[in-house]
């Protein structure tokens, strides 16, 4: 995916190379330069010196300047690129613990951006300062630059050693991070339930234990980088003063001017170094990579997204269900025959177990590989759009979900609905009036709600952006007896709306506003 999403970038990426190779040229320029300063001062040269010492300036200040400008390419590239890894579906997402997405998105992001693009940008720039080094090596003899290319190929020998076993250990850390924030999310949100037992002490015993395993992964990985880093570094030192000594035996033997001594110093440093660096850098890249193979479905479209019908779509006359099957592996649900008309009110009962969410999930499309018919209008549901299909029909899950937001924005969403209709929707649901209005947010997960009035707020957006088809699975099971009737009536009123409700309670005062009932069994 890391590979893709650079490709992708490929016009970003190649202004960041242009930048980078103005801002390497400047540097090695600037060390060129160093040489005819040390050289006009030997030779007593007031006037070429002066000249020599405001190129070198100026060669310092174009490197600084285009160095400026190609950050804020990669962070404008960088910002774009994370906004681009946010997409996924509701089968695909539910293949995994949502808290491994969470891990994606924090550890495994900065993974991706130190050990994956920081190397990526710093090997891009190592590899300019090595081609700029060396053609100001081959500028002073070209011995000096055969033998820093052959210790050079040496030193790129030593990773080939290590990859496979630094893949393992990148991968191996960023599984353990991904547990660790599975386990402080099971924990920590079970602190109520252990303060009733005085149990709040497991929650330090069992962190602790996979934060151990976190440092032992993190240490060992940091162990296998230094033993290449010091390999690595090793050979750049003897390599660096191995040239200094040629050049040295050289300017005595009248080969080159002894202010070549100065300037070959810093460049045999630039391109010894330079070497180790982008050595390092494609060797974390390149690990950076094997962690972003495992995201590759997380940024995939779903297919059901590549519909190839986006033809309007409006529901105008009924809804039939025929002879639908779910499996789950060897559970085989067998789902009711239903017809539901444009308007109607239905009610769907049964024992858990029976498929009703399962039947549900089916017909607002979270699920797919049914067997069987669902027909609207006379159209095969799978065969409709599924964007313009949600436009028309809402789901209110069993789960209910507040957002840390103002009850208003909760309800919304952010969708631009008049404040009339915000209150008409707040008056049905039986919420506090005096939220209306106000700045106040409801608190992670409705923390500032009962468990009751989060599961109105979630009725109220259900039905607030609702068109034509509303359909709720155990919506009211946390309510009062009074307070559901109350709510319930206020749906089952609304006379525009294709209502069809999932309960194991049906109240029996308001069997007359449905048209059908169906039973699960």
């Amino acid at each position: 995916m890391l590979k893709k999403i650079i490709k992708k970038y490929w016009k970003e990426n190649s202004l960041a190379l242009v930048l980078t190779s103005i801002e390497s040229g400047g540097i090695i320029l600037s060390t060129v330069y160093l040489a005819m300063i040390m050289n006009s001062l030997i030779d007593r040269n007031q006037s070429e010196f002066i000249h020599a010492f405001i190129l070198s300036l100026s060669a310092w200040g174009i490197a600084l300047l285009f160095g400026f400008i190609k950050q804020q390419q990669i962070i404008a590239l960088r910002r774009e690129i994370v906004n681009r890894i946010v997409k996924s579906s509701y089968k695909k997402f539910h293949t995994r613990n949502p808290n491994e997405y969470i891990s994606w998105l924090t550890n495994d992001m900065n993974i991706i951006e130190e050990q994956g693009f920081g190397n990526f940008y710093g090997g891009m720039s190592s590899v300019t300062l090595l081609i700029f080094s060396s053609i100001a090596i081959f500028n002073f003899h070209w011995i000096l630059l055969l033998i820093s290319i052959v210790i050079a190929l040496i030193m790129f020998v030593i990773p080939k050693c290590f990859k496979q076993r630094l893949d393992k250990k990148n991968i191996q850390v960023s599984k353990t991070l991904e547990d660790y924030i599975s386990k402080v999310d099971e924990w920590i949100k079970g602190f109520d339930l252990l303060l009733s037992y005085n149990k709040t002490s497991m929650i330090m015993k069992k962190l602790n234990a996979v934060n151990q395993s976190v440092k032992k992964e993190k240490i060992s990985l940091q162990n296998e980088k230094a033993i290449i880093n010091v390999l690595i570094r090793g050979v750049s030192v003897i390599a660096q003063y191995s040239i200094i000594l040629v050049t040295g035996i050289m300017i005595l033997l009248g080969e080159l001017r002894a202010g070549v001594i100065f300037a070959i110093g810093d460049l045999t440093g630039n391109f010894f170094g330079n070497t180790s660096f982008f050595i390092e850098q494609i060797t974390l890249f390149s690990s950076a990579v094997t962690i972003t193979d495992k995201m590759d479905d997380f940024v995939k479209r779903l297919d059901e997204h590549h519909d190839v019908n986006q033809s309007p779509y409006a529901f105008s006359k009924e809804l039939n269900v025929c002879n639908v099957c779910y499996s789950y592996g060897e559970n085989r649900i067998t789902i009711p025959n239903m017809t539901f008309r444009k308007k109607g009110k239905y009610a769907i009962i049964g024992k858990s177990g029976t498929g009703k969410s399962t039947f549900l999930n089916i017909l607002v499309r979270n699920l797919s590989g049914y067997e069987g018919k669902i027909m609207i209008d006379n159209r095969e549901i799978s065969e409709i759009n599924i964007a313009a299909y949600r436009n028309h029909m809402v789901y209110v899950p069993q789960r209910n979900y507040v957002f840390d937001m103002t009850l208003k924005d909760n309800l919304t969403l952010e969708d631009d609905f008049s404040d009339s209709r915000v209150k008409e929707i707040v008056e049905k649901m039986d919420l506090n009036q005096q939220y209306i209005n106000s700045e106040n947010k409801l608190g992670t997960l409705g923390s500032h709600l009962s468990g009751g009035q989060a599961q109105r707020v979630e009725l109220g957006r259900g039905l607030l952006h609702a068109k034509d088809i509303l359909v709720i699975d155990e919506g009211t099971s946390s309510l009062d007896a009074k307070t559901s009737y109350l709510v319930e009536k206020n749906i089952l009123s609304d006379e525009d709306l294709t209502v069809i409700f999932v309960t194991h309670h049906l109240n029996t005062e308001l069997q007359q506003y449905f048209d059908k009932i169906y039973s699960f069994s």
